[in-house]
């Protein structure tokens, strides 16, 4: 009885823990993640640098409207207004236009008319040599504002302005 009652030990080597797992490699979701954060700022680097010079021309209007306001003409400021489209849409379709097409053209870029509507001012401001009053010379170069601010760059729907002529 005396051998049943001594536990039997066997002849067994000492455990050995295996390392723990390095934090290098990364596993391959870290990986893709990494890549994916890498590509997006990438990528928005790109955009933004491409929205700064597409409205480079838009600002560069925009301050010499606003630079002088008070010496500024009408026809100083639609001088402006069409090199500022010409930045923007092709030199075939917009170096050429003049009178009512310029103002169509110009009203066609924006969701409601001004230009066409205050075609005899624009016409005695540019055209004629008669001085329109101030306000009116205001409301003209105010509007020529308004068309950078808002025409600028093209929106998709308007870019082909006169294919229903």
């Amino acid at each position: 009885m005396s051998q049943l009652s001594q536990p039997q030990t066997l002849p067994l080597k000492p455990l050995h823990l295996p390392t723990e797992p390095s934090v290098w490699p990364l596993p391959w979701g870290y990986w893709a993640l990494l890549g994916f954060i890498v590509l997006s700022i990438i990528l928005t680097v790109i955009l933004i640098r491409r929205k700064r010079k597409q409205e480079r021309a838009k600002k560069a209007a925009l301050n010499m409207l606003a630079s002088d306001v008070a010496a500024l003409s009408p026809s100083e400021a639609n001088e402006i207004l069409r090199q500022a489209a010409l930045s923007y849409f092709p030199r075939k379709d917009v170096a050429n236009l003049t009178g009512k097409l310029w103002l169509s053209f110009l009203d066609s870029q924006l969701a409601s008319p001004r230009f066409i509507p205050n075609e005899s001012s624009w016409h005695s401001a540019l055209y004629t040599s008669a001085n329109p009053p101030k306000d009116e010379e205001a409301n003209l170069i105010s509007d020529c504002k308004y068309w950078v601010q808002n025409a600028l760059p093209p929106k998709r729907k308007y870019r082909n302005w006169n294919a229903a002529s």
